[in-house]
């Protein structure tokens, strides 16, 4: 590997992270499992450490994090025989005093350097201040602009990396076979549908697909993760307000967004989603318009794209607005207001239909290999420095 952002050279690296298993339907277990991949496809020799055993794409992943503080027999002598020249800790917490406390235990079972991939901004405290002196990472790698100022704040050396979306498998389909697929999902021909997917919690602001419920000619749907417990009053209540909630495992989750005409990201909790939310680029990938609260990363991702279907909401009431623009952008010669109360002008006049490709081209450039690589050179610098 060089500075180069190419992955040139395999190392030795294990890569921890306490939600490596199945199943894949969340931000952090996602992201794991594409570095995995691509760091064995890149010719790295890896070690994957999770909780509990279990394997991805056939490579096994050993289960060797028996508690909290990582403190285990078993996860020394893993560590100590494989002797990674780097370790990539991918935390569940994030940038927590406790992560910091696992990165401590880590490098002295690995003798090595210790790097934590960072995927949501947490609060600094003075507990995480003095872990930060006591046992800080040699690297924090940051997908946001949130957890790269915590990162500093704490006095650690921070670096941005971008997230990624698997563009083979997120893609718009041709309209033929995408009606096909609305006929067989019993889509009523002239319904426009309106999709979340994610954790079904109230905190996640969920409430805001009644509200877009509400609007005539609109389906709202819901795919919920299962890596997390559903919230089943707020299940009943979507529910009972006309949304579709599915909480059932999902393996073919780019169909669902195939047959959408709109994604909806309502989440406004940092605590909530990653500071990239994959499911917002699985969207702009398939090309659907989206309607977002100004979360994260999203501003800086999507700065200046209301115009090729990006509309920012921050109140179920806004979303709602949003909604109604994009219906009438779909009816020719229609002159409803795009977008009330949303932080932007309303359009008036007649709406011109937004152009095919306009949101995938958003986030050509985000693709896993590209995020992979990244990942792979700062390790690669990393290991270097130390003297690997």
């Amino acid at each position: 590997m060089s500075g180069s952002g190419a992955a040139a050279a395999p190392r030795r690296i294990a890569l921890i992270s306490e939600v490596m298993t199945p199943p894949w339907d969340e931000g952090i277990r996602i992201f794991g499992l594409q570095l995995l991949r691509h760091f064995t496809a890149a010719g790295a020799r890896v070690l994957p450490i999770a909780e509990r055993a279990g394997e991805a794409d056939g490579i096994a992943i050993e289960g060797a994090l028996a508690n909290r503080w990582f403190v285990s027999r078993k996860l020394r002598t893993s560590l100590r025989r494989f002797a990674p020249e780097v370790i990539l800790y991918v935390p569940w917490t994030s940038l927590t005093a406790r992560t910091l406390a696992r990165v401590r235990v880590l490098r002295r079972y690995g003798r090595a350097p210790v790097t934590v991939l960072a995927l949501q901004p947490r609060p600094a405290d003075a507990i995480q201040r003095i872990m930060a002196r006591f046992a800080p990472p040699d690297l924090v790698l940051c997908c946001g602009p949130g957890a790269e100022r915590q990162a500093r704040a704490l006095g650690l050396a921070a670096a941005r990396v971008p997230a990624g979306v698997d563009l083979e498998r997120f893609r718009p389909l041709p309209p033929p076979l995408r009606d096909r697929l609305r006929e067989r999902a019993r889509v009523t021909p002239g319904d426009f549908v309106v999709l979340h997917v994610g954790h079904l919690k109230v905190s996640r602001n969920v409430d805001a697909l009644a509200a877009v419920a509400a609007v005539p000619g609109v389906r709202a749907m819901l795919v919920a993760s299962t890596s997390t417990p559903a919230e089943q009053e707020a299940a009943a209540r979507l529910r009972d307000a006309g949304v579709t909630v599915m909480t059932h495992h999902q393996d073919r989750i780019e169909v669902v967004y195939q047959i959408a005409d709109a994604y909806l990201f309502p989440v406004t909790s940092a605590l909530d989603a990653i500071e990239v939310p994959l499911s917002v680029l699985e969207a702009a990938a398939c090309d659907l318009p989206i309607v977002t609260t100004r979360y994260g990363a999203l501003p800086e991702i999507l700065s200046g794209s209301e115009h090729a279907g990006v509309l920012w909401a921050e109140t179920p009431s806004d979303a709602a607005e949003c909604v109604r623009g994009l219906l009438a952008r779909r009816t020719p010669g229609a002159t409803q207001p795009l977008a009330i109360g949303a932080r932007q002008p309303p359009a008036t006049g007649a709406m011109q239909p937004l152009a095919t490709g306009a949101r995938r081209a958003l986030v050509a450039g985000f693709g896993w290999d590209r995020a992979a690589a990244r990942v792979l050179d700062a390790l690669d610098r990393l290991a270097s420095r130390s003297g690997g």
